[in-house]
């Protein structure tokens, strides 16, 4: 909540306006990196030390670096990370851009999701807090959304049998749930109560990875904030995240993995061209560097 209060501070004192993905999207690229070295050049030290082109590109190359790993996650927020598509993104922007860069770093988001280890990446979900103090108190009422805290979630998770999260698992004659079953919130938000079964499936010495997750939100920018929150919290390659009202379409799963399966070829294919474009770069170069053969 600490940092949610800096950063709608941030964002409004600098006149952001009603773009209020904007910051989201900062802060969610921010919470996808980590500190890799512990003992080396402190993180937050280095990315305020940046100046706004650097800080502006770093950004890009955090949402494209991801966009190759997981390209359907990516793709279902890109309300957050699209106005980096700006050729040249504005000087008020920019400087609202930093101001919330650093009130998130000041007020220690890297202690919240800097770590290497999922359980302490996953203990909380930053970006809930952030999406709810940016949005005005009529548009929650209007969506329906209000943040779940994290131990009401946890109490959930632990004592009510996963049955919260509407989960299709079977277990074994212990309770335990086994590797392969499938975890669906109909009404995720950012993925709070995702968070917290991940947590419990940890504590019971199994990995979130192994098993299969899914959500769907109406709202747009919870559901990017949902999908960028599966990265950070480590809940593996089977994720579909829709965003949709699974009241008036139930296919809304079914849809979204359908949308993922295209993205992940689209991606293959760029991927592809990449590939043929290097090597004929690379061609062009040896042969630019050979000496000319005698006529």
């Amino acid at each position: 909540m600490k940092i949610g209060e800096a950063v709608a501070g941030a964002w409004h004192r600098q006149h952001g306006g009603n773009h209020m993905h904007v910051p989201i999207g900062v802060v969610a690229a921010l919470s996808l990196i980590g500190q890799k070295d512990p003992n080396g050049p402190d993180l937050a030290t280095q990315i305020l030390s940046l100046n706004d082109t650097n800080l502006i590109g770093m950004y890009r190359e955090i949402w494209s670096t991801h966009w190759i790993q997981r390209p359907d996650l990516i793709d279902r927020a890109r309300i957050l990370h699209e106005w980096l598509n700006d050729t040249d993104v504005d000087k008020n922007r920019t400087s609202a851009v930093r101001a919330v860069t650093e009130a998130a770093l000041k007020n220690g988001l890297l202690t919240l999701t800097g770590y290497t280890d999922p359980y302490l990446r996953s203990m909380t979900d930053v970006l809930s807090p952030v999406m709810m103090l940016l949005r005005s108190r009529g548009a929650q009422q209007g969506l329906g959304e209000f943040h779940t805290p994290a131990s009401v979630a946890e109490t959930m998770a632990e004592f009510m049998g996963f049955n919260a999260f509407d989960m299709v698992m079977a277990t074994t004659e212990t309770g335990q749930p086994q590797p392969g079953q499938h975890i669906h919130d109909p009404a995720g938000g950012s993925g709070g109560l995702l968070r917290a079964a991940a947590q419990n499936l940890r504590e019971r010495d199994l990995d979130p990875a192994d098993f299969q997750w899914s959500m769907c939100d109406i709202d747009e920018i919870a559901a990017a904030c949902a999908a960028v929150n599966a990265i950070i919290w480590g809940l593996g390659p089977r994720v579909i995240v829709a965003c949709a009202d699974s009241l008036t379409n139930p296919r809304a799963i079914e849809e979204a993995a359908e949308h993922s399966r295209a993205v992940f070829e689209h991606r293959n294919s760029v991927l592809g061209k990449a590939k043929v474009i290097a090597a004929v770069r690379q061609a062009q170069r040896l042969l630019d560097q050979a000496p000319e053969c005698a006529a």
